[in-house]
């Protein structure tokens, strides 16, 4: 059984470089409580979803940036976890002080590579091909790659892979059935050659397709 992560997490959702907007993004479950710190002047309990412009402070309580705080509770979420995200200037600077700011508390710690992303497979809000396709999106170098990852991210892979799957597991069937039970399945697996080709067929187009 795997055991869900209990650690909340913090990373900069953003390039570390000069921008109009850099996005602070905070999940787990003090994510809301340590999102406040930085901006307390948001409601104890904030609409989910609701852009608040909100003030962020340092420890002391003096004026980092004024910016949009956003929260999404769980398990409406990316990650399916609470989900706090502060959206500053993007000040590389000031970027890393927000950061800092968030781990001056025990409970948070900087989220590895491809965290979120694990998380939201593990609380079951994507399955393991949109997982895949967001990775493979990021580090897409080509208009093809673009499209083929974004066609995983849909589901649309998903899709094709289970309408893969159904024939399978009735073919599966009938050649089990034929050899525990021959008498009763005598014929079953007559057509098995000319299913399994075109399965294969089906299959190896679509890994043509995404490479």
């Amino acid at each position: 059984m795997t055991t869900l992560p209990s650690a909340t997490i913090v990373a900069l959702a953003t390039a570390p470089a000069a921008g109009a907007v850099g996005i602070l993004r905070v999940s787990g479950p003090a994510a809301l409580e340590v999102g406040r710190a930085l901006a307390p002047g948001v409601p104890d309990v904030p609409t989910p979803r609701h852009a608040y412009l909100a003030t962020f402070v340092d420890a002391a309580g003096g004026v980092l940036d004024e910016g949009l705080f956003l929260y999404f509770r769980a398990p409406q979420s990316f990650t399916g976890e609470d989900v706090v995200e502060l959206q500053a200037h993007g000040s590389p600077r000031l970027l890393r002080l927000l950061l800092a700011r968030t781990l001056e508390d025990a409970r948070v710690r900087p989220a590895l590579p491809g965290e979120f992303t694990r998380r939201a497979f593990l609380h079951g809000r994507i399955d393991l091909t949109r997982a895949e396709a967001v990775a493979d999106l990021v580090a897409a170098d080509s208009e093809a790659a673009v499209r083929a990852a974004a066609a995983g991210l849909s589901g649309a892979l998903a899709e094709r892979i289970r309408a893969l799957e159904e024939p399978l597991r009735a073919l599966h069937a009938d050649l089990e059935g034929v050899l525990n039970f021959p008498d009763e399945a005598e014929g079953a697996d007559e057509d098995a050659g000319p299913r399994v080709a075109a399965l294969r067929s089906e299959a190896e187009v679509l890994r043509a397709e995404v490479g």
